[in-house]
């Protein structure tokens, strides 16, 4: 169990990784961060080479920056000495380096373009083993414990495109790097070559790696595919199974499956683990804030998501990201007092299959409790499972409601609505609360010009008593009714 560590920052319109950065390396920050790693029971870190692009790994003046790789040298040797097992991950070739193909470049017909270049032709292969060989060798110059490489990930996380050359491809005949010859008019002939591709080019990378470290593990960063189970209508990427991987020289594989999205469930069946016999840990998982409210709903949350994992078999976690305060897009481990951190710590939870209450968790009692609607076109349950990205739809306009069914008579102290509205405009929200459904009265109205998204909360003056039931009507709106998310906080 461990976290991903970055040290994140703006360069041009992305952020990237700056932690090796030779104008900002902080070898005391470095210190810092990996004792407290230890304190909570850590034992792995997960790092990247290469999330960056201007100011990375790649010299201007060809190969690779040396004073950069001392960085890296030196973490790695700074976490051995502190027991830490180091992951190293890969992103892309670096620009400057050399390397080819790079992101702006061609490689070789029917090749031309990023990424697929990479994984199916002879030049990509070349090019990513001979990367991989000139960073084992720096190791090896500085005389890096190569035991305290747990793994090389030899792609963070692998995909193809659908719309470059070969896939794009909807006739002939097209043979990659691995001597063997597909026909792009048939679609499972596709899915075939990428199989077959994607391993081919771990067991070449692999080995150039072996060459240099027999002992080393290899493993592949994946996040989910988008079919059988669409959780991404934008995705416009092709990911291969996890059955890919079954014969290829991966040790074993890493699955990137982030909540917010469908329930695990569906991204495990779509990277079809069942039958996938190696080890499998979740090397990215974290908490958007798109999806959750706060660092602490976000612990629980990722807390949820780590136990129900392990039904599926999943054996290590990585949590994205230790620390920072640039990435807007996650919640890290280190903000409201360490919640996250401190939630996934091993000392606090020896058992990562068995979930723990935390004095820092939000009280939310509406938590996944049974639900019932005046009209349903998506369940009414979704409004209260924890993520912002999920809607109950009514279906219908105004006047409709949903209510909640605590389970027993219950102290409530405010109430936080998530609003899920097209178009903007005014609403009327009415609060009734009761100890039965038969009895409910008004305890408040939200009423105001709203939009999608927005978060209407209110604390009572008091606390309300014996409240069982909780009711919101919406009898205005523009908008079909529908939520995001109902908290009601209280004990």
């Amino acid at each position: 169990m461990g976290p991903n560590f970055h040290q994140l920052g703006p360069e041009n319109d992305y952020f990237v990784d700056r932690l090796f950065s030779p104008d900002r390396y902080a070898p005391s920050f470095v210190d810092t961060q990996l004792d407290l790693m230890v304190t909570m029971g850590y034992n792995i870190v997960r790092t990247s080479l290469d999330v960056c692009v201007e100011d990375c790994i790649g010299s201007r003046q060809g190969g690779l920056r040396q004073d950069y790789l001392d960085n890296v040298a030196d973490f790695i040797r700074r976490a051995n000495k502190r027991d830490l097992l180091v992951i190293i991950t890969s992103n892309d070739l670096p620009r400057y380096a050399g390397y080819i193909p790079i992101a702006e470049a061609t490689c070789c017909d029917p090749f031309d373009g990023y990424i697929n270049s990479h994984y199916l032709s002879e030049v990509g292969i070349e090019q990513r083993s001979r990367y991989w060989t000139d960073v084992v060798e720096a190791f090896i110059d500085r005389e890096v414990p190569l035991d305290a490489i747990m793994a090389y990930q030899i792609r963070g996380e692998l995909f193809l495109f659908p719309d470059t050359p070969p896939l794009s491809l909807t006739g002939g005949h097209v043979t990659t790097a691995n001597g063997n010859t597909y026909d792009m008019a048939e679609s499972q002939e596709k899915r075939q070559m990428v199989a077959d591709g994607v391993a081919y080019w771990v067991d070449r990378v692999g080995a150039a790696i072996k060459e240099l470290d027999p002992t080393a593990l290899i493993t592949v960063g994946l996040f989910p595919p988008n079919e059988p189970n669409v959780w991404r209508p934008d995705l416009n990427r092709v990911v291969p199974t996890a059955a890919a991987f079954e014969a290829a020289a991966v040790d074993f594989l890493d699955i990137h499956p982030y909540p917010g999205y469908v329930p695990l469930g569906l991204m495990i069946e779509n990277l079809d683990l069942d039958h996938f016999s190696k080890p499998v840990v979740a090397g990215e998982s974290g908490g958007f804030t798109f999806v959750y409210d706060s660092p602490r709903s976000a612990a629980s949350g990722l807390q949820d998501w780590q136990v129900e994992s392990c039904e599926y078999g999943v054996q290590g976690w990585m949590f994205w990201h230790w620390t920072g305060t640039n990435d807007h897009d996650v919640w890290t481990g280190t903000e409201a007092n360490g919640a996250i951190l401190r939630t996934l710590a091993p000392v606090n939870r020896p058992d990562p299959c068995i979930g723990e209450s935390f004095d820092f968790f939000e009280p939310n009692i509406a938590s996944r409790r049974p639900v019932r609607t005046s009209a349903s076109l998506t369940r009414g349950e979704l409004a209260v499972d924890g993520w912002n990205t999920t809607v109950w739809e009514s279906g219908d306009g105004p006047t409709q409601w949903i209510e909640i069914d605590l389970g027993t008579e219950s102290t409530v102290e405010a109430i936080r609505l998530v609003t899920s509205q097209y178009p903007e405009g005014d609403t009327v929200h009415r609060v009734l609360v009761g100890a039965s459904a038969a009895q409910l009265h008004q305890v408040y109205e939200f009423a105001g010009f709203t939009h999608d998204g927005d978060r209407l909360e209110h604390v009572f003056a008091g606390p309300l008593e014996h409240v069982r039931f909780v009711r919101v009507v919406t009898t205005n709106s523009p908008s079909f009714v529908s939520w995001r998310e109902i908290t009601v906080l209280g004990h």
